[in-house]
Formats: structure tokens, sequence, C-alpha cells
């Protein structure tokens, strides 16, 4: 009776099995949910200006909810009323251009993340790294606007951010 393994090895065993397989699912969920989100291809300066200009087009005659100055500092929030019949937006989008490296990307992130995962929260523009809250914003506000353009900037070196709630 000495090759016989106890019950409770084998128990031990199959909760470190499962374990290791749900790390290896999410990590899995994880790259999936990451490349469904994220795009980024080579751009010409004309053919990213050509995006940008297609993006704000569906925001005419709206200025940014928030202002920066040339080198990306928070500068004001526009405020204004939120619309009656504005619809809560499903995603916020972020365009960005780098001239330097020819490329452009395209971040699509959930309302739902947002809401999980607001504090704390930063964002990078141009090198200048500030917390959602330095913006004045909270996903209420942008909720409370609906589809609206939150950030266009332009540096003068030829970089570009968008962001837009959609």
């Amino acid at each position: 009776m000495a090759g016989k393994v106890k019950t409770w090895v084998w128990v031990v065993v199959g909760i470190v099995v499962a374990g290791i397989l749900c790390v290896i699912a999410l990590a899995g969920v994880g790259v999936y949910f990451f490349t469904q989100h994220i795009n980024t291809r080579s751009a010409s300066p004309a053919i990213a200006a050509r995006d940008f200009d297609q993006v704000k087009g569906q925001f005419t005659g709206q200025k940014p909810l928030i202002e920066l100055d040339d080198r990306g500092r928070y500068l004001r929030t526009n405020t204004r009323e939120a619309s009656v019949n504005a619809r809560a937006p499903e995603s916020l989008n972020i365009l960005a251009f780098d001239p330097d490296d020819g490329r452009i990307v395209k971040v699509t992130i959930p309302f739902w993340l947002l809401r999980l995962k607001m504090q704390g929260t930063r964002i990078d523009f141009n090198g200048n790294r500030m917390e959602l809250e330095d913006l004045r914003l909270t996903v209420e506000d942008l909720e409370r606007f609906g589809p609206t353009l939150i950030v266009d900037h332009k540096s003068p070196d030829g970089e570009r951010v968008l962001v837009w709630s959609q």
C-alpha cells in the first residue's frame, strides 16, 4: 500500500493545474483584447491628415472639450450644456500620429472599461503625463455629453493626437 497516492494530493494537483490553465486563458484573452482594440500602421503626413480630417468631420463646428497648449499641457476645459438627446458613448477613441516614426495609431477603449478603471489612469500627451483628474472630466461627464470631440492637439513638430467618444 506504499505506492497508493492519497486523495487530497490529487485534489491539490488538480487545483494547481486548473489555476495554471486559468492564468493561461486570462493571458490569451488579454492578448486578444489588446489586438482587437489597438491598430497601428505606417502613414505619410498626408494620409494621417486625411484620417484626422475624416474623424473631425463627425464633429463639425464643435470645440474640443479639453484644450492643450503647443507643448501638450492642459489649458482649459470647454464645458457646455449636455445635449438632452445625447446617447451614452460606447467607446473612447484615440488617434495619434508621430511624423518621426511615420506611424499612425488608433486605440479604442470600451466605456465599460473606463468605468472600471478611471482613477489612477494616466494619459501621455506629447511626453507630458497627466492624470485624468487633471483634465477636469470624469467618465460621468463624458457620458453626459454623449459622442463628442474631447482633444484635438497638434504640436509644432507635426505630432497630432485626437481623442473622441463615439
